[in-house]
């Protein structure tokens, strides 16, 4: 019998594919190999190997089988990268460097890929300046991730602590206040939420919510008004309109 292809969540983490994926790893020289499709007459694809070589980034071609088993069947697009491991981010030195406005995100057991690339993936457009990822109990920085995220995945701020009590606490420490996402009776509607300039906003998972120990640490706790016919919103899409609402409140300066 043959040996089954993995699925792509069992794809190795160490690598990404499909070609904004691997765009964004080059572009923050994450990538120590690229491989792509022999023979591929992908305009963007050749764009990429062209790329790679000029910043003297091994390229390697390979059969399509190769790239589907290494994917799991994935959409790759021909075009698949193996990551260097990168310079971990300090929630310290993050807190310590924000002398304005600041957002940082707490994502509490969200496993679904697809919600955490569509969250990195807004986080960079607000101008997030941390997004802690708990290395347990949550999705961490798969392949899937990365291309959920287009590849932004490389340009966002994480941080990936083994303990999220404890970055909650070193948060508060520094002077955030902490926002959970939340429907309650002592929920404010975010709409008309008077966001801390230094705010950490906790987000929990689709499930379950924001976890009890967490919750109940919070200095406060939002929602977000809708229809009565609507119970709740995807994680990704709630996330996105709060760091938006904050984003709102404190807008980026205009250095001009």
């Amino acid at each position: 019998m043959a040996r089954p292809r993995p699925k792509p969540n069992a794809t190795p983490v160490d690598l990404a594919f499909g070609v904004n994926a691997c765009a964004l790893a080059l572009r923050h020289g994450r990538v120590r190999t690229l491989y792509y499709l022999d023979r591929t007459e992908h305009r963007r694809v050749r764009s990429l190997v062209d790329e790679a070589r000029a910043a003297g980034v091994h390229t390697e071609q390979v059969e399509l089988a190769r790239l589907d088993e290494l994917t799991g069947d994935g959409v790759h697009q021909g075009v698949l990268v193996r990551l260097t491991r990168p310079e971990p981010l300090r929630l310290d030195a993050v807190t310590e460097g924000a002398t304005g406005p600041s957002l940082a995100l707490l994502l509490d057991q969200i496993t679904d890929p697809q919600n955490v690339g569509a969250i990195l993936r807004t986080s960079v457009a607000v101008g997030v300046d941390a997004v802690v990822l708990p290395k347990r109990r949550g999705a961490t920085l798969t392949p899937g991730v990365h291309r959920a995220s287009a590849g932004f995945s490389f340009a966002a701020p994480v941080v990936e602590p083994s303990n999220l009590a404890r970055a909650f606490e070193e948060l508060q420490g520094s002077g955030y206040w902490v926002v959970a996402a939340h429907s309650g009776a002592s929920a404010q509607p975010a709409t008309t939420f008077d966001w801390p300039q230094r705010t950490a906003l906790v987000l929990g998972s689709e499930g379950d919510g924001v976890s009890r120990l967490l919750l109940e640490r919070s200095d406060f706790t939002v929602e977000l008004p809708m229809d009565a016919q609507v119970e709740s919103l995807n994680v990704g899409v709630a996330a996105g309109v709060l760091m938006y609402l904050w984003r709102r409140q404190w807008p980026v300066e205009s250095t001009s």
